[in-house]
């Protein structure tokens, strides 16, 4: 986040350089700043990004071409991601509330055919944040060799201190201006390799042009304007503003930011959210901001002279060994979050969430997904955690609360799934009969149906020999996850879930990437969401071709398909869109989600528990080669609408023919830059067809088999 502002004040203000004075430096990269620019800025801004959900089409290839071009001019990036929220902030209700509303607004533009207008309120909807790209940029830095580092909090602290430590870490530093809030004087705002250039910003400059105000001065004025630190001072959010006003007021009444807070204490607005101890706890977490030291220990700023109640203004204290897994990428700070400030906070997702069954899920669905993920997080730590409850909150219902009690799990799931302790020698005996690679997905749900592999599963844990190899700890951190599931029993055969996904999944093509989506299938089917209920009854987008049994058919097969992607071009999405199947995403992201937060935290307790060895170089691998880490679009749903809806309006859907007019006139006129129109689709059936042989074999434990069966006759002559 940028101080609230200072940008469009600061902009006349930036000065240039050539890009030849960074030659054979390295330059520290605030992530989130970085993806900001990309998400805001053309031509990277990819406006219908929160109409579709998912991943720019374009961004990976920006992103490749710009290390690229940084590496041409001789110059070493190294990205810093935020890592956990610090302090008590509370729910984001009225940023929520904002975003809403221009969702909203978007949506019915769109549906009164204003389509340039639509286009522009979508993209400045603020709905797509750069924290959910992080991990799809560190899979991008990764694979280009480029190094990146997460902080324990504040990426802003930890490049300020990489600026200034003893032993350079990096010679400037590139992101927002609250850099500027620390030690620091010069921030790169941007370097453009094409123009051989790069623009920056002098913190003292800045302090001349406001009066020559001394640098504690500036900081107050910055916090005061709004900082991820501290929201804007009440009164300045009466009228629009600049960092100068609020240098003139404290001028008026008080060189600082406490004199003015002194100076309004009788207004409502300022008693009402006590902002002199907000303003005063910003102050402390700014000095003390704790970071990863050089030492590689955790430790705040000034730690010499930092008070002892540190963790009043930044958080409880985690162990250690967690900060190193999230400094490596290999845990999202989510759960992290959730477990040490006590609060889960559930906010819209990209089509505002407006249906019950939505507010049903992630009220009450996924609750026991991340009660057991906070379990086995806090098992191995400090009793302090072992009972300490989570309450989650929502944004469509500020009176409601969720208390999620891990402590009431019996048994635990460490105990459950901690008998999987799988060797390289036992599981390396089915990769001859199977064409997954050990460690994958397919491969943990496969072996479940080898009957003698699994009764050579039991093995209890020997801590003088830990698991070693980067798959073997891959695989039994899937195989308990599966356990917990209810894919697999205590005695590790599959239940009757487990039949149907191991069904579901047998006959997968790897090169088709489909083993995640059918996994997600059959979890939305576990949860009585993947149907065709018309639960988004005034959200337009739904098939509106042939037949009330047509319509069904089709809504129920797009769903299928929104759980693959669109092949598309790098370039932004032009193509009808659908707030129908939309919402649809908006509950595989909010499953898969959770999912991965369950997957990671299973890791976690693997290695906090010494079930494996912790001397190894492969940290980021085993966090990025692990499931549900890329969300998806719902291109492809829209596609397979469209395909079917073309054809419910002939009079002969299927012959054909009509199949392949439908089909060209999709690649051309539906989705010009999408690859292979017709393969998609296939791709999208062949899904149909995995999903379809899942539900069969779950006919028992799932309500409904024949209708599936009914559908899918109605799509053989479709396809």
């Amino acid at each position: 986040m940028t101080i609230r502002t200072f940008d469009d004040w600061a902009a006349s203000r930036a000065k240039t350089s050539p890009l030849g004075a960074l030659k054979d430096a390295v330059v520290g990269i605030e992530a989130a700043y970085f993806l900001h620019r990309l998400l805001d800025t053309p031509p990277t801004k990819e406006p219908l990004l929160s109409a579709l959900g998912g991943f720019p089409f374009a961004l990976a290839s920006r992103i490749e071409e710009y290390l690229d071009d940084l590496q041409s001019a001789g110059i070493t990036p190294f990205f810093v991601f935020d890592g956990m929220s610090f302090g008590k902030k509370g729910p984001s209700s009225a940023d929520d509330s904002e975003t809403v509303r221009r969702i909203s607004q978007a949506w019915e533009l769109y549906d009164r055919h204003q389509a340039i207008e639509a286009v522009a309120t979508f993209g400045d909807s603020g709905a797509v944040k750069p924290e959910s790209l992080y991990r799809y940029l560190q899979r991008i830095l990764h694979s280009h060799k480029t190094d990146f580092m997460v902080a324990p909090y504040s990426a802003s602290a930890q490049l300020a201190y990489f600026e200034k430590c003893q032993i350079r870490f990096v010679d400037a530093v590139m992101g927002s201006s609250e850099l500027l809030l620390f030690d620091i004087d010069k921030v790169i705002t941007s370097i453009e390799p094409q123009h051989a250039h790069f623009n920056w910003i002098s913190k003292q400059s800045c302090q001349d042009d406001l009066g020559k105000i001394s640098g504690d001065m500036f900081t107050d004025a910055a916090l005061l304007c709004g900082t991820s630190f501290l929201p804007t001072f009440p009164l300045l959010q009466r009228k629009p503003f600049i960092i100068r006003d609020t240098v003139s007021m404290m001028l008026a009444v008080g060189p600082s930011a406490t004199s003015v807070c002194t100076h309004y204490q009788d207004d409502p607005q300022v008693q009402q959210v006590n902002y002199l101890d907000k303003y005063w706890r910003a102050k402390m977490a700014i000095k003390h901001h704790v970071v990863l030291a050089e030492n590689g220990r955790v430790e705040p700023l000034d730690a010499q002279q930092a008070p002892s109640d540190v963790h009043e203004f930044i958080g409880q204290r985690l162990p250690e060994e967690l900060y190193f897994y999230l400094s490596k990428g290999l845990v999202a700070p989510r759960v992290l979050d959730w477990l040490v400030t006590g609060e889960l906070y559930e906010s819209p997702p990209l089509d505002n969430g407006e249906s019950d069954e939505y507010h049903r899920l992630v009220r009450d669905q996924l609750g026991p997904i991340r009660t057991q993920a906070l379990a086995l997080l806090s098992q191995p730590m400090s009793r302090f955690y072992h009972r300490k409850d989570v309450v989650a909150r929502f944004w469509f219902d500020s009176g409601t609360e969720k208390i999620l009690s891990h402590k009431e799990l019996v048994p635990s799931p460490r105990d459950l799934t901690s008998g999987w302790n799988v060797k390289e020698k036992t599981s390396e005996t089915l990769q001859g009969v199977r064409k997954a690679s050990r460690g994958s997905l397919a491969f943990a749900v496969g072996s479940l149906a080898d009957k003698t592999f699994v009764r050579e599963t039991m093995v209890p844990k020997d801590a003088s020999s830990p698991l070693v190899a980067k798959n073997d700890i891959l695989s039994n951190t899937l195989w308990r996850f599966l356990q917990l599931r209810g894919y697999a029993d205590e005695k590790h055969t599959p239940t009757a879930w487990g039949k149907a996904l191991l069904a579901a999944m047998t006959g997968l093509d790897p090169a088709d990437q489909l083993e995640e989506p059918t996994f997600l299938a059959m979890e939305l089917l576990r949860l009585g969401l993947l149907n065709a209920n018309d639960v988004f009854g005034n959200y337009i987008g739904a098939p509106q071709q042939g037949t009330d049994s047509d319509k069904s058919n089709c809504l129920l097969i797009s769903r299928v398909a929104c759980l693959g992607k669109l092949r598309h071009k790098p370039i932004g999405f032009t193509g009808p869109l659908s707030r129908n199947l939309l919402a649809y995403h908006s509950f595989i992201s909010a499953v898969r989600g959770s999912l991965r937060d369950l997957v990671e935290m299973v890791m976690i307790n693997l290695l906090l528990n010494g079930d494996a060895d912790r001397e190894r170089n492969d940290w980021v691998d085993l966090g990025l080669d692990l499931p549900f880490i890329d969300d998806n679009d719902c291109g492809l749903g829209i596609a397979v609408k469209s395909y079917l809806d073309e054809l419910a309006a002939e009079p002969n859907p299927t012959s054909p023919e009509r199949r392949s007019e439908a089909k060209a006139k999709g690649a051309e006129a539906w989705f010009p830059h999408s690859v292979d129109m017709a393969g998609g689709l296939a791709s999208a059936f062949r899904l149909w067809d995995a999903v379809l042989r899942g539900v069969k074999a779950a006919d028992g434990v799932v309500t409904g088999v024949d209708t599936w069966i009914e559908v899918d006759e109605w799509l053989k002559d479709r396809r």
